[in-house]
Order: structure tokens, then sequence, then C-alpha cells
């Protein structure tokens, strides 16, 4: 199966590409496309990371295995986002991470080899490849800036603030459940419900389904500044 260009031109490995250019580079390219149902496992943690994933649809889970068996959501993909850049360049590069299917999705994988094929014939590529490498990093910097924030509340404040920085209004809408978000912030989804209801209470937030408002931002913001 041959992706959709205009999907692809939401990825940032082709960005700038118009969708004909991106035809016509799909024409010349080895890669392959599968399907995956909900919950099925794509990449296991162990894994020989040999090549990069693409998802074209739907949403995948990135989770992080403790020895005790349970573990903590590290990320989210969507639409047009990549799977194992980080490692696929390592010496050791094994998938550090648990990569399953949270609904339905269709990723698109290239090889490695075929990447570096690419990158040699076509320099604005791999400079989109290190730009996607860079914004992951900021995007693991802020995790963890989200984790050890302190209290939870501090956790969830910052993470809401956050968003409302991204989503660029006070109005965001999660694109995940109640369950991940708690996983997210490496807390129980009871805590997350009762610190939620409390931040409700004091009139700072409002929350329906997987919507959030932001009521008074001011005093959010300025709970982060004082409050450790």
């Amino acid at each position: 199966m041959r992706p959709d260009p205009a999907i692809l031109q939401a990825c940032l490995l082709f960005r700038g590409k118009t969708a004909e250019e991106i035809e016509a580079l799909l024409g010349h390219m080895s890669y392959t496309v599968h399907s995956y149902p909900k919950n099925t496992l794509i990449l296991a943690e162990g894994d020989v990371a040999d090549r990069l994933g693409i998802v074209l649809d739907g949403r995948v889970e990135v989770q992080k295995s403790h020895p005790t068996g349970s573990g903590v959501t590290i990320a989210h993909l969507s639409k047009g986002q990549t799977i194992g850049e980080a490692v696929l360049f390592r010496r050791e590069n094994v998938v550090p991470a648990t990569v399953t299917a949270a609904g339905a999705c269709m990723i698109m994988f290239i090889g490695k080899a075929e990447l570096l094929r690419l990158f040699t014939a076509d320099t604005e590529m791999l400079t989109r490849f290190i730009e996607n490498l860079s914004e992951r990093l900021v995007l693991v910097n802020r995790k963890i800036e989200i984790l050890s924030a302190g209290s939870l509340r501090r956790r969830v404040i910052g993470f809401l603030l956050e968003q409302a920085a991204q989503q660029r209004t006070e109005s965001i809408l999660l694109s995940f459940s109640r369950k991940e978000w708690a996983e997210h912030l490496n807390t129980a989804r009871p805590s997350l419900s009762r610190e939620l209801g409390q931040l409700r209470s004091m009139g700072w937030i409002e929350f329906q389904g997987n919507g959030v408002t932001l009521l008074n931002r001011k005093a959010m913001s300025a709970y982060m500044r004082t409050e450790k």
C-alpha cells in the first residue's frame, strides 16, 4: 500500500515537500506499511531498532517497563509523528520502550540503510531528521521537568499550562484518556481525578470529557512561580 502524500506532509521528515514531490519520492523508495488492531504490540523493548516508523493513521502509545512489572507512559504519537528515530543510529540500537497500538493504526517503516541513502541524495531530508531529533529531545526535557516539578498539583498545573501554550487556547483538548494522563504524570488515576476536582473547586479550571478549560491561568502561573 502506498501512503497518502498529504499525510506524509505532516511528518517533519518530509516537511517543505509538495505532494507531487513526495509521490515521486515514494516511487523510488523502499518501505513497508503495516496495519495494527487496537492493543497490538508494534515494537517490544529490546527489539533491534533498525527502522524508522511513521504513524499514517491512528495513535500509538510508548511505555517504559519497570522491573516490578508496572510501566509508565512516555508518549502518545499520532498521525505524522515518528517512532524510533532517537535510537536508530546508536551503537547499541535496541528499542528502549514498548510501542503498542492505542487504537487501530497504520505505520510506515523505512529501514536504516534506506534512510541513509535518502539522506545522501537529499540533504534537506537529513536536516529535517535532525530537527525531528531536536524536537523530541525538547519534549523529553519537558517531560522530565513535569515529573520533577514536585507535588502532584504542580505536575498537573505545569502540564495544563504547557498544553495551553502549545494549543494556544485556554480550552485544551486532550488526545488521551484520564488513565493515560495519570500514567504520563506518574500517578494513579484516582489521585489525578481528586486533584482535578480540587482545582475545579478553587475556580482555576473546568473540565468535561477530554476537555479542560483554564479559568484562572494567572493564578496557576503564579502558583508555579511561588509554590515548591
